[in-house]
C-alpha cells in the first residue's frame, strides 16, 4: 500500500537499521563515562593517601608508609564499575608516593582499559621551615641597617 511517494513500513526498516548504531553510540558512552569516573577517582584517592602520608611523616614515631598504605587500602575498597585487579603499591621517604593500577574491561567489544593513577606529595616539617624562614628575615632585617 502506497501513500504518498513512501511505502508503508519504510520507516519502521529505517528505525530499525540506525536502532543498532544508536545503542551501540550510547553504550559507548556510557562505558567510557565509567572509565573517567574510575580515573578520576583513583587519580583523588592516590593524592589523598599520600597527603595522609606526609603528614604523619612530619611526627617524630610517625609511620608514614603504613598510614598512606592503610589510607590506600580503605580508598581503593569502592566498588569501581567494571574494574577488576586493584593494586596500589606505596613508598616513604622524603616524598610519599602513591599508585594504583587497574584493568577495565568492558561488556561488548572485549576492550580492555588499563587505569595508572599516581600521586606523590613531599613531606615538609613545618616547624623547622617557620624557623628557617623567621631565620632569613632576621638576617635580611639586621643587614639593611
Amino acid at each position: 500500500m502506497e501513500i504518498g511517494n513512501l511505502k508503508k513500513g519504510s520507516f519502521t526498516v529505517e528505525a530499525a537499521c540506525m536502532m543498532s548504531i544508536i545503542l551501540v553510540t550510547i553504550m559507548g558512552l556510557l562505558f567510557l563515562c565509567f572509565h573517567v569516573h574510575n580515573k578520576s577517582w583513583l587519580t583523588e584517592a592516590a593524592w589523598e593517601a599520600a597527603l595522609t602520608g606526609s603528614m604523619e611523616g612530619v611526627k617524630r614515631e610517625g609511620k608514614a608508609e603504613e598510614k598512606a598504605s592503610l589510607q590506600s587500602r580503605m580508598l581503593g575498597n569502592t566498588g569501581f564499575y567494571g574494574g577488576q585487579n586493584l593494586q596500589s603499591s606505596v613508598s616513604a621517604g622524603k616524598t610519599v608516593s602513591v599508585a594504583y593500577d587497574m584493568d577495565t574491561i568492558s561488556e561488548f567489544g572485549n576492550f580492555n582499559w588499563h587505569i595508572h593513577a599516581e600521586a606523590e606529595s613531599k613531606v615538609i616539617r613545618p616547624v623547622e621551615w617557620i624557623r628557617k624562614v623567621k631565620a632569613a628575615a632576621e638576617l635580611i632585617g639586621g643587614s639593611g641597617e
